[in-house]
């Protein structure tokens, strides 16, 4: 069932009665009323240091913590520290989000065909100008239409050609991209994209962050139904909202590539000891929180998935 959402300057009014009481469930830390979304403020400190991402690199205990839900509430600070990235793929995230994370990045980027879905995206949810225009462009230009390039074809805007076929265009998008996000010391890269149709993009993706995120790089792939990005070797932190917990909505720790000999977790419903993930043996999908903080120790890297 296609659900439908209408927006205005305060609030968003979710019409689909049979859907209502799902995302009122799982999305309670962002509603007040059954039927509108009324989108809380996070309070930061000016001279808080962590406020330029959603990830504190270490704690007193040497661990990583992240933050899922400030990543998620739109009133971020302006020029709070990330880039935003669009793929090629329907831009199916709620617009009013959508419209925050974009307001507040420093860097905005269209990969190739993600130029013609912003380009629906703002003919459909956005007046004229209300949105700035992206500072990049990039890809091979195998996607892309004449119609969309006419669009966004001013001088503020730079294009730019990557033909490397042994690459995809969204490592070559990061690729670009690094030098800007080091001189902005931006460590946060928000890319929204939907995990559907071919799989093998959805695994380019995720190999993506395997080629590209660092310790000093953290790069959330934001779809309309989930949150994912890759945990590094070592502890993690991963503050889950009450709500998601409540509603015992769905979470994933799955490696990629390699075995993980060594795994251990808390906060979960079904924790690991010192357990080995891989697969053609076991992987750890379909779990679900008894916390709202979750720790993570593993001697390799996991990519981290969580429903919204």
């Amino acid at each position: 069932m296609v659900k439908r959402f209408i927006l205005n300057k305060s609030n968003l009014i979710y019409e689909s009665n049979s859907a209502v009481n799902t995302f009122r469930r799982c999305f309670g830390f962002l509603c007040k009323q059954n039927t509108k979304l009324l989108l809380q403020p996070v309070a930061m400190q000016e001279n808080d240091k962590s406020r330029s991402s959603n990830c504190n690199y270490c704690n007193s205990n040497n661990e990583r913590v992240w933050r899922p839900k400030k990543l998620l509430n739109p009133h971020h600070t302006s020029g709070s520290g990330y880039a935003c990235i669009v793929l090629n793929r329907a831009v199916q995230v709620d617009p009013q989000l959508v419209k925050q994370i974009w307001r507040n990045a420093q860097i905005h980027c269209l990969v190739d065909g993600g130029a013609n879905h912003w380009h629906e995206f703002l003919q459909k949810y956005c007046t004229k100008n209300e949105l700035s225009r992206p500072q990049y462009i990039t890809g091979d230009f195998d996607s892309i239409t004449k119609e969309t390039r006419e669009y966004f074809n001013t001088p503020d805007i730079e294009y730019k050609h990557t033909p490397d076929q042994s690459e995809t265009d969204f490592t070559k998008a990061l690729y670009f991209l690094k030098p800007q996000l080091e001189r902005q010391d931006i460590c946060d890269v928000i890319v929204l994209l939907e995990n559907t149709g071919r799989l093998d993009h959805i695994m380019a993706n995720i190999n993506t962050l395997y080629k590209v995120q660092s310790d000093k790089l953290n790069i959330y792939l934001l779809s309309s139904t989930c949150l994912s990005w890759l945990l590094l070797c070592g502890k993690h932190k991963i503050l889950i909202p009450n709500e998601l917990v409540e509603c015992e909505h769905w979470c994933a720790l799955i490696p990629v590539g390699s075995k993980a000999n060594t795994v251990t977790t808390t906060g979960l419903k079904w924790n690991l000891s010192k357990s080995a993930l891989e697969f053609g043996f076991m992987v750890s999908t379909s779990n679900t929180y008894v916390s709202e903080e979750v720790s993570v120790e593993t001697d390799t890297c996991l990519v981290w998935s969580m429903g919204l």
